[in-house]
C-alpha cells in the first residue's frame, strides 16, 4: 500500500481525535462523554463497514482506583487498633487491605466493585467481510475512555516507578508485619519486637499515604491514550473498506472502560466469547501511542499474570522491521498494568498489543495519565507505524494463514506459523 494512502489515513486519525476532544473533551471511563464518542465512532463505522453498532454494559467504574482511597484508610485504622491492642483486629484488616488492592489493581478481577454506584457504558463495533468465505478473523482496537491524571506522573515522574514499588511493598509488608505481631503479642510477648515491628509498619505507612494523592479528580484529554488508537480503527476500515481480505474477517472495536478496569472488552470478551472460539480468531490491540522509536508488542498482560501471543508479537515485530520501524516485544511485570488485549486473549484469541510509550519513565519524558496527553505529543510517524502495520497484518494472515484449522489448545504453537 502506497505511503500516501497510509499519510491520509493517518491525518484522518488525527481529525477525528482533535474532533472527539474538542466537542466532548476529557472522557472518563462510562460518563456521558465517553458514550459519546462511542456514538461518532459507531457512525463512522457505519460509513465503511458492512455492519455496524453499540454495545452497552453495565459497570461500576470509580471501583477500580477505588482502593486508592479505602487502603490508606483501612491503614490507618489498622495502627489505630494496634495502639488499643487489638492486634488481630489489625491484622485482620491489613489482610483486607491486600486482597482489595490485589485483586482490584493487580489481578483486574473487581472483586470489590458491588462497593460503588453503577454505570452504563458504550463499545463501538463495526466490521467487514472478506470478499470470499470466512475462514479467519481479526480484531482491531483501541479504547475512547480517558483516564484520570495520575498526580505522581506530572509531579516526579522520575520518581514514579519508585513511588509505585513502595506503595506495592507497603500494602505486602504490612500483611506480614500485622501477623508477626500477633504472633509476638500471644507467643512471646517482646516489647522490644513489637516496638520494632509497630516502627516499621509506621514508616511503611508514610509509603502507603501516597495512595491519597495519586490520582487528581481531572481526567485528561486522553488523546495518545488512548483516543487516537480509536481512530486508526475508523482510518483502517476506511482502507479496507476498499482492500478487503479474501478470506478474513475485520471487526473493528472501540472500547469503553479501559480505564476502569478493562471492563468494556471483558464485556466484549463475554458477549462474543463463542463467535471468537468458533474460528482461529486473531486481536491486534493498540495502546498508548507516543513515539515510533519506542514501539513495543506485549508478550504478556495483566501485570504479567495474562500470557499474550509470543508468535503474533514476533511476528509483529518482524512486519515492523520489514519496513524500517524500530520494534521489540514487551513482558508487563507488577505495576506497569493492563491493556484490552488480555480479556479477549482469555476468551480464546491470538492476541497482542501494539504499545508505543516509554516504558522507563524515570528516563524519558512521557505525557502518560497527565493534562499534556494532546495530540501535539503524538508523533505523526508512530500512527502511521500503525496504520501500516495494521494492514501488513492483515494481508499476511490473509495470504499466509487462510484457512488453517486450528484445535483451540494449538493456537499458540509457534508451529502454526508458516515459517518464511
Amino acid at each position: 500500500m502506497d505511503k500516501n494512502t497510509i499519510r491520509t489515513a493517518s491525518q484522518l486519525a488525527f481529525t477525528i481525535t482533535n474532533t472527539i476532544i474538542k466537542h466532548f473533551g476529557a472522557r472518563p471511563s462510562c460518563s456521558e462523554q465517553s458514550n459519546n464518542a462511542a456514538k461518532v465512532l459507531q457512525f463512522m463505522y457505519s460509513i465503511h463497514c458492512d455492519s455496524s453498532q453499540l454495545e452497552t454494559f453495565t459497570t461500576h467504574p470509580s471501583a477500580f482506583l477505588g482502593f486508592l482511597t479505602m487502603v490508606p484508610w483501612i491503614y490507618i485504622a489498622c495502627l489505630i487498633f494496634i495502639f488499643f491492642h487489638c492486634y488481630i483486629i489489625a491484622a485482620v484488616g491489613f489482610t483486607i487491605s491486600i486482597i482489595i488492592a490485589t485483586s482490584q489493581f493487580i489481578f483486574y478481577k473487581g472483586t470489590f466493585d458491588f462497593l460503588y454506584t453503577q454505570k452504563e457504558g458504550t463499545n463501538a463495533i463495526g466490521s467487514i467481510e472478506p470478499s470470499n468465505d470466512v475462514r479467519q478473523q481479526i480484531i482491531i482496537s483501541g479504547h475512547h475512555d480517558s483516564a484520570y491524571e495520575f498526580r505522581y506522573m506530572r509531579t516526579t515522574p522520575r520518581l514514579y516507578r519508585i513511588r509505585v514499588a513502595s506503595i506495592i511493598l507497603s500494602i505486602l509488608l504490612s500483611f506480614l508485619l500485622g501477623w508477626l505481631i500477633v504472633v509476638n503479642a500471644y507467643t512471646f510477648d517482646s516489647a522490644t519486637s513489637h516496638t520494632v515491628l509497630l516502627t516499621f509498619l509506621i514508616i511503611l505507612g508514610i509509603a502507603n499515604m501516597q495512595m491519597l494523592f495519586f490520582k487528581s479528580k481531572h481526567a485528561t484529554p486522553g488523546a495518545g491514550d488512548n483516543l487516537i488508537a480509536s481512530a486508526i480503527t475508523v482510518a483502517l476500515a476506511n482502507i479496507f473498506a476498499n482492500y478487503r481480505p479474501n478470506y478474513t474477517r475485520i471487526i473493528f472495536a472501540s472500547f469503553d472502560a479501559e480505564e476502569s478496569g478493562l471492563k468494556g472488552s471483558k464485556a466484549f470478551a463475554t458477549s462474543h466469547k463463542h463467535e471468537i472460539g468458533s474460528m482461529p480468531t486473531f486481536h491486534f490491540n493498540m495502546d498508548s501511542l507516543y513515539k515510533v522509536d519506542l514501539i513495543q508488542f506485549l508478550t504478556s498482560d495483566v501485570n504479567g499474570f495474562v500470557p499474550l501471543s509470543k508468535e503474533l508479537a514476533r511476528q509483529c515485530v518482524a512486519i515492523a522491521h520489514a519496513m524500517g520501524y524500530p520494534a521489540q516485544t514487551f513482558a508487563m511485570y507488577p505495576g506497569t498494568g493492563a491493556t484490552d488485549a488480555a480479556p479477549v486473549a482469555q476468551a480464546g484469541a491470538i492476541a497482542t498489543t501494539l504499545i508505543a510509550l516509554p516504558t522507563e519513565v524515570e528516563k524519558q519524558h512521557s505525557v502518560y495519565h497527565t493534562m499534556d496527553d494532546t495530540t501535539s505529543n503524538i508523533q505523526p510517524e508512530v500512527v502511521e507505524a500503525a496504520i501500516e502495520i495494521a494492514v501488513k497484518l492483515v494481508h499476511y494472515i490473509d495470504n499466509e494463514i487462510r484457512g488453517y484449522r486450528w484445535g483451540n489448545r494449538a493456537r499458540q504453537d509457534s508451529n502454526l506459523w508458516p515459517t518464511a
